[in-house]
């Protein structure tokens, strides 16, 4: 297509408006430019400035419709594709972006602002490798582009390319020193490659160099809780929220941390300080479900009474105010809140709604809440954790076809790495390291535990060389456990094994004498765990009538449900035996007295 050509008075009326668009006068250049295409003006240069101008005056709609009616008479121009991509990229729509940047760089591969703009949308739209690629590209043509060397290096940071991560984020840094981003980011690139101390120096650094984002100051206390400087992760929590109260993730980590510490009392306490600053409907879901963890119903109930005053009828507040009446121990009233979301299509409450109907003993209204969060998300581990309470309480078959306890809890024995005489060996040296890691003094009061620690993070994500070896370990295991296990579109365990798994947490446990599990399922999960890595003389010496203290039990349900439900397997620890089994199984432990330490590794895996 050939381009509409412009009169000298069009032209001349064109190059005015680039004048006053470049002069800060865009509302003037629009304006002008406005006239032109009111009366039929087509030329691609006349669209493109419109669309520049009217970006530049928040006018989206108007600049998104100039720049596609500009490629419309121009396809063969990089600069209109580059604009149009880089447009939709800015205002949300990365992955409509980054294809017409791709369109871009295809007609002008020598551009490398075209380059980084691809790089840039690709990573926002999550395609990972592309933009790996795209800015290795500008990386080559423009070698001492310090700002393309720094988003190169976040580009490889969330592709797991961290060494490369770290090399770009030092290039960028080598080459423009105050570019502060990239000294957060190699802070970033180094605590995932597990050197804390470094990481914490980089971002000391860039604060003194007068970064003063609350994200690295939420990260500098990060590092100093990794360092188990928790006092002083503390107060650098505090600091951070009393300049940004609303920043969620030094919220929330305070109020995980600060129960490790014995000070549950005061975990909370940020929050109410925060909300009457920034009461967002984020802050309120993150202190709700603070508050949840903590099992604080009055606070629940107070906070969600206030978000919904302020905030309006909306139903996730809807939903945290039942579950706080539910929490209180008032499931009828739970449940006025919560069945009417449910039958509104509100379909995250439908699991609690089923929970609470169970509790009540309305088993036929609890199956079919259960059941119609099965068909709303497949993969929902509570739903059928409760289907299996629920099916067995009815005597229906289909208990056993979902919960073979037989078939699908599959122990089996690790092997030990090279270089150990046998697992024994490999798990004493474990337990040697994983001891290192348990700084604490009490459990997350989200978790199962109780009267123990639990490891801070995802014990996997250690460059630790015995954490290497033991992920390693495992993935051997699952493969060797899972795969003789059949197929079955229809079932929510066996319709998702695959060849390979991924995990997507892992942490270690160390319980004291006492010490056990309350019995529970693992939402985020498809495969779940326990690897007995250290046990007391007490549960190694084994059964003398039963299964002795420590044991993990299957199939009894929530004991808040007050269902009086024996267990259905139950599992017997040794050192260097792994437990595997589907995430909805309900499993706790059995207490055990002893002066020793109960030692175990977990993790959640699904298929990758």
């Amino acid at each position: 297509m050939t381009a509409p050509q412009l009169t000298a008075s069009e032209s001349n009326s064109l190059s005015q408006a680039v004048a006053l668009f470049r002069g800060g006068k865009a509302a003037q250049a629009a304006e002008l430019l406005s006239g032109l295409i009111g009366n039929g003006n087509r030329h691609p240069d006349v669209l493109l400035t419109f669309s520049e101008a009217c970006e530049q005056l928040g006018r989206y709609p108007n600049a998104v419709g100039a720049a596609k009616a500009a490629i419309e008479q121009a396809p063969e121009r990089a600069d209109l594709w580059a604009h149009y991509g880089r447009l939709l990229h800015d205002s949300g729509q990365s992955v409509d972006g980054a294809n017409f940047l791709e369109r871009a760089v295809v007609l002008d591969a020598t551009n490398s602002q075209y380059w980084y703009n691809l790089g840039v949308a690709a990573l926002a739209a999550g395609w990972l490798a592309r933009s790996v690629e795209a800015l290795e590209k500008v990386t080559v043509l423009q070698p001492e582009n310090a700002t393309a060397w720094g988003a190169l290096g976040v580009a490889q940071q969330q592709h797991g390319n961290l060494e490369e991560s770290e090399t770009s984020l030092r290039k960028a840094l080598e080459l423009e020193p105050s570019l502060l981003s990239a000294a957060h980011n190699l802070a970033v690139t180094l605590r995932l490659l597990d050197r804390p101390e470094e990481a914490l120096e980089v971002a000391e650094s860039a604060i003194g160099a007068g970064l003063s984002a609350p994200e690295t100051k939420t990260l500098r206390a990060h590092l100093l809780g990794d360092l188990g400087h928790f006092e002083e992760a503390v107060t650098a929590y505090r600091a951070v929220l009393t300049e940004a109260p609303g920043m969620i993730d030094a919220q929330e980590t305070l109020s995980r941390l600060l129960p490790q510490l014995g000070r549950g009392e005061e975990a909370l306490a940020a929050y109410d300080d925060a909300l009457k600053l920034a009461p967002t409907i984020e802050l309120y879901g993150s202190a709700l479900s603070s508050a949840w963890n903590m099992k604080q119903p009055e606070t629940m109930l107070r906070w969600s009474s206030e978000a919904l005053q302020k905030l309006g009828e909306q139903p996730q507040l809807k939903m945290m105010q039942g579950l706080a009446c539910g929490l209180s121990g008032d499931p009828a009233r739970a449940l006025a809140t919560m069945e009417p979301l449910a039958a509104a299509g509100f379909t995250p409450v439908l699991p609690q709604c089923a929970y609470y109907r169970l509790m009540l003993g309305d088993l036929k209204e609890a199956e079919a809440h259960a059941l119609a969060a099965t068909q709303a998300s497949f993969v929902d581990q509570a739903a059928w954790a409760y289907l299996t309470v629920i099916w067995r309480l009815l005597e229906d078959p289909r208990e056993q076809w979902l919960a073979d306890y037989q078939r699908f809890v599959l122990p089996i024995e690790l092997e030990a790495p090279d270089g150990y005489r046998d697992r024994r060996e490999f798990m004493t040296a474990l337990a040697g390291q994983l001891r290192d890691l348990h700084r604490t003094l009490e459990h997350p009061a989200e978790q199962s535990l109780r009267q123990g620690t639990q490891t801070r993070g995802n014990l996997f994500d250690r460059r630790l060389p015995i954490i290497r070896e033991l992920a390693e370990a495992i993935e051997h295991a699952i493969a060797r456990a899972t795969e003789g296990l059949p197929h079955d579109p229809a079932h929510p365990f066996l319709s998702r094994r695959t060849a390979h798994t991924r995990f997507i947490g892992s942490w270690s446990v160390r319980l004291r004498g006492g010490g056990f599990h309350v019995s529970h399922i693992h939402q985020q999960g498809w495969l779940s765990s326990a690897l007995y890595v250290e046990l007391p003389p007490e549960i190694e010496a084994g059964p003398k009538d039963g299964a002795p203290p420590g044991s993990l039990a299957f199939g009894v349900p929530d004991r808040e449900l007050k269902l009086d439900l024996s267990p259905r397997r139950v599992e017997i620890p040794e050192v260097g035996r792994l437990v595997l089994f589907p995430s909805y199984f309900w499993h706790g432990t059995m207490p055990f007295d002893s002066s020793q330490h109960r030692m175990t590794v977990a993790f959640d895996a699904e298929p990758a």
